[in-house]
């Protein structure tokens, strides 16, 4: 429900603050490296497990020794403080290593997509000016043709096979054997480290200024941006978890599904777990179908993921009957999630003993991946939560520093640690999204549109890249349809893009693509499903929201991170759809 209250504003009042402990609104953020916060939140548990991969479990006491070992061999690959190493790899351990390593000596890690084509490496390549690469050996080959014409003097490959344990390693040889030819530059992984042998290990001194990562984004405008995030930012995504002690324990298990390449999956699914003294279960290349038996498999207490992961998880039969009263924070992030689908997930959830609902959360690259957190008794449905215990968001009018009171909608802008340090050689659009406002505080302007409730829950309407825009001026967001379509009961998922308008030259109009349950898919009523939704968004929503057509898709396309596909959606309407 909607609030008119003239008098608060978000950024005075900061009703969110009742639901956290005083001690955790008074924290500061530690000054130290990231890396150096791990070894001090563990320090006196060097024996317990820190990473399992595949069955083989590295305890504290060995990420720190392979930290170290690693920091040393790229000292010795002539590795320098302020020089930009670009990984190209799915999640291992060594790249959870190497992360930790490039910052131990000022070097940063620029992260990319190993599913990007040789012209798109070479451009993030020659973005920061790497002269050394990381990749996986099943992508060597389009990244050696990445490297032409650009500054990269020597190759580090790696294989899935390096960590694994020794049965399974010989068995991954075997069955992918490396057929590659590599150059005189290239190094593999485990002659890179023997190489670091007599190398030193020291640690460059704390820079707060200092990039830890370089992550790519499209952000608010679409082009491709490189985040440059601090370990600052990572520490303070880390350290804000901790107010909520009530679901995360030492020694307790995270399952790591997101990849390196965005800032999700370092910050919320390496970082922050090691901080509070979790085990990382580290699956590198997720296959959704496998999720359910995953999950029964490794029993993990926490999983930060998309809303499709969750959605599949509550279909999976090998789910179906099982006791999952071990889970305690499962948390969709990245994207928004229906009031239909998020019921779906929370009945399920519900229905096989889990405690609490669905956590959830929203936040972009810019603030290091996440700046409210909706878990535990803390949450609302439809709401992306609270923000984090040391951050602050509130509503402005958008583009300005006018803050609009609580209730009302604009523009979500946040404030706080997790600010990224800018967009690498961006200085443009850094300062575009990056706003100094008239109180002196700096504020990342989001461009998406949402409001505040009374108690600090943060709503939100829509990405700005996905908001659909009439022909004549009214806007659509998807999410007003998404809510109401899937809310049907043979609705599985719904998403909604827009789609040409036929009779204007410019404009577009709501389109719904739609996955059927399993019972609804083989009854033959697809017809009349239609006929209901159409009734359904004609009683619940304003004429110029009614959408325009109804396709019915067998499974959503995702992308490399699980989303929903929303481009190739719009790319796949004929005229013939509606």
């Amino acid at each position: 429900m909607m609030i008119n209250n003239s008098s608060l504003y978000a950024s005075q009042a900061r009703p969110w603050l009742k639901y956290y402990s005083q001690k955790y609104i008074d924290q500061t953020v530690p000054e130290c490296s990231a890396f150096d916060y791990v070894r001090q939140q563990n320090k006196n548990r060097l024996g317990e497990p820190a990473l399992e991969y595949y069955g083989r479990k590295f305890t504290y006491a060995d990420l720190i020794v392979n930290v170290k070992k690693t920091a040393a061999a790229f000292r010795a690959a002539g590795v320098k403080k302020g020089d930009v190493i670009t990984v190209v790899s799915v999640m291992t351990p060594e790249v959870i290593y190497a992360f930790y390593a490039a910052d131990r000596i000022g070097a940063t890690l620029n992260l990319v997509d190993p599913r990007y084509s040789p012209e798109g490496i070479r451009d993030y390549i020659e973005e920061v000016d790497s002269h050394l690469l990381v990749c996986l050996n099943v992508v060597y080959e389009r990244c050696r043709q990445a490297a032409k014409r650009t500054h990269v003097e020597r190759v580090i490959v790696l294989s899935p096979a390096d960590s694994l344990p020794l049965p399974l390693s010989i068995g991954y040889k075997m069955t992918n054997p490396d057929r590659n030819q590599y150059k005189s530059n290239v190094l593999m992984w485990k002659q890179f480290l023997a190489n670091g042998k007599n190398a030193s290990t020291s640690a460059e001194p704390y820079d707060p200024e200092h990039a830890c990562v370089v992550v790519h984004t499209g952000g608010t405008t679409g082009s491709p941006k490189g985040v440059m995030l601090t370990d600052r930012n990572f520490n303070a995504i880390a350290q804000q978890f901790s107010a909520y002690d009530d679901l995360f324990r030492q020694g307790q298990s995270l399952m790591n599904i997101m990849p390196p390449f965005i800032a999700y999956g370092y910050a919320c699914g390496v970082h922050l777990p090691l901080v509070l003294g979790l085990k990382v279960i580290i699956i590198p290349n997720l296959d959704p179908a496998k999720l359910g038996g995953l999950i029964w498999k490794y029993k993990p207490e926490h999983m930060f993921g998309v809303p499709a992961h969750y959605q599949q998880m509550a279909a999976d039969p090998k789910l179906k009957d099982k006791d999952l009263s071990f889970i305690r924070n499962y948390a969709a992030g990245g994207d928004a999630i229906s009031i239909g689908a998020e019921k779906t997930v929370n009945d399920f959830l519900a229905e096989h003993n889990v405690e609490y609902p669905m956590a959830k959360g929203y936040g972009m690259t810019e603030v290091s991946s996440a700046a409210t957190v909706a878990a535990g008794k803390n949450n609302k449905p439809g709401s992306v939560g609270i923000p984090m215990v040391n951050t602050l968001i509130s509503v402005f009018e958008p583009g300005t520093d006018k803050e609009l009171p609580i209730g009302q909608r604009g523009e979500l802008c946040i404030s706080g640690p997790t600010m990224m340090k800018g967009y690498y050689n961006k200085p443009v659009e850094t300062a575009a999204i990056l706003r100094t406002h008239a109180d002196g505080r700096v504020w990342v302007h989001t461009g998406d549109v949402g409001y505040l409730d009374e108690d600090g829950f943060v709503y939100l309407d829509s990405r700005i890249k996905r908001l659909i825009i009439r022909h004549d001026g009214f806007k659509v967001f998807p999410s007003m349809i998404e809510n109401v379509v899937s809310q049907h009961p043979a609705i599985h998922q719904c998403s909604v893009v827009g789609c040409t308008d036929k009779d204007h030259v410019q404009g577009r109009l709501p389109f719904v693509y739609v996955v059927l349950n399993p019972e609804a898919a083989v009854s033959g009523k697809k017809k009349q499903i239609i006929r209901e939704l159409r009734q359904m968004c004609k009683e619940e929503l304003p004429e110029y929201v009614q959408p325009v057509g109804y396709k019915f898709i067998e499974t959503m396309p995702l992308t490399p991170v699980g989303k929903f596909d929303y481009r190739k959606l719009e790319e796949e309407i004929t005229s013939r759809d509606y």
